[in-house]
């Protein structure tokens, strides 16, 4: 079975530039890699920037840093134009502060743009989100936000496939609408759904088509993945068409101590802004850290529980480190299962 292997790119943290992402998104393209991704959020405070590190590490932090954070569905409006093969996904837009008909109306016209490459990953937001303050900003409420979720995913589905579009629900409603153009890839792009939780499980068998949890051991993505396809099967749904992915960090040197130091000191310094309250021994247990053998027996783990994506945090200090360890990642380890 063909694993795919998809890297994050720095739109946000300390090292976040519009350079720095072309440029491994580029690099991504020419090694092999299937996918390059960014993720989403509108507000980010200057401490969620110093305690939240999912693009680049703690050693990269500065002072001087503002919390820039590129948006993510422009972004990857520049970036189709930049590479050519490569799939671009995001993940996860927090669905609940977009307005679901002009979300549906700029995703397909990115899918368009970039020719039917993009992944969609959608998601309710983390503690990160909320101390960013961003449902307060937007006014919108955190209790109702997964309901929320729910009825945008179903009215952005309804736009998309059909002609002249209606939608009735509690927090969004319309009558005749006529949005073009509709997405390239058909019925639409892929859904990938974010989150380990069992309310992200459930969105995921009732309107997704891939489970993308980060922060879930193999032993626990195998067992939740078997509850999401019986909650389909439930449903109607065809629980053989979804597909298992797994949003991990990567901490990968020829010295395992130093991969291990890095990624100890970025992971233990974003814990409480984590989707998951863990120790750093229970969050290396869910990430690919150490040396080549050891991230290639980790990587390993995860594919015999069922996993056949991989979308990659990897931790550096700097671009030409990441750019080093992106090829590292491909040579010792992606090449395993690609």
């Amino acid at each position: 079975m063909k694993i795919d292997f998809g890297v994050r790119l720095p739109n946000s943290g300390p090292l976040a530039s519009l350079e720095a992402m072309t440029q491994v998104a580029q690099e991504a393209e020419a090694l092999g890699y299937n996918s390059a991704w960014v993720h989403d959020h509108i507000a980010w405070t200057r401490e969620i920037h110093k305690t939240h590190v999912s693009s680049g590490s703690s050693d990269a932090l500065n002072e001087r840093q503002e919390p820039t954070f590129y948006e993510s569905i422009t972004t990857l409006g520049y970036l189709a134009a930049r590479v050519e093969k490569i799939r671009l996904g995001l993940a996860c837009l927090v669905l609940p502060l977009r307005n679901p008909i002009y979300a549906a109306k700029q995703l397909a016209n990115l899918d368009v743009l970039s020719n039917g490459r993009l992944d969609i990953g959608i998601g309710i937001g983390s503690p990160a989100t909320l101390g960013s303050r961003e449902y307060e900003i937007f006014g919108i409420e955190t209790k109702g936000r997964g309901k929320r979720a729910d009825e945008y995913i179903e009215a952005i589905k309804t736009i998309w496939t059909t002609d002249v579009s209606s939608y009735q629900g509690t927090y969004v409603s319309f009558n005749g609408a006529e949005i073009y153009p509709k997405p390239l890839q058909k019925p639409h792009p892929p859904i990938w759904v974010g989150g380990w939780t069992k309310p992200a499980a459930k969105r995921t068998a009732l309107h997704g088509d891939i489970w993308l949890p980060a922060w879930l051991t193999p032993t626990e993505s195998r067992e939740g993945f078997g509850e999401v396809q019986l909650m389909a099967k439930e449903a109607g749904r065809d629980d053989t068409k979804l597909q298992l992915g797994a949003e991990v960090y990567v901490s990968l040197s020829k010295d395992p101590g130093e991969a291990k130091r890095t990624a100890a000191d970025t992971l233990g310094g974003s814990r409480g802004t984590f989707e998951r309250d863990l120790t750093y021994e229970g969050l290396q247990t869910r990430s690919l850290i150490g040396s080549v053998e050891e991230v290639r027996k980790q990587a390993e783990a995860y594919v015999n529980a069922g996993v056949t994506h991989f979308e990659t945090k990897f931790i550096y200090s700097s671009i030409p480190s990441y750019l080093e360890m992106m090829k590292l990642f491909r040579d010792e380890v992606a090449s395993s299962f690609m």
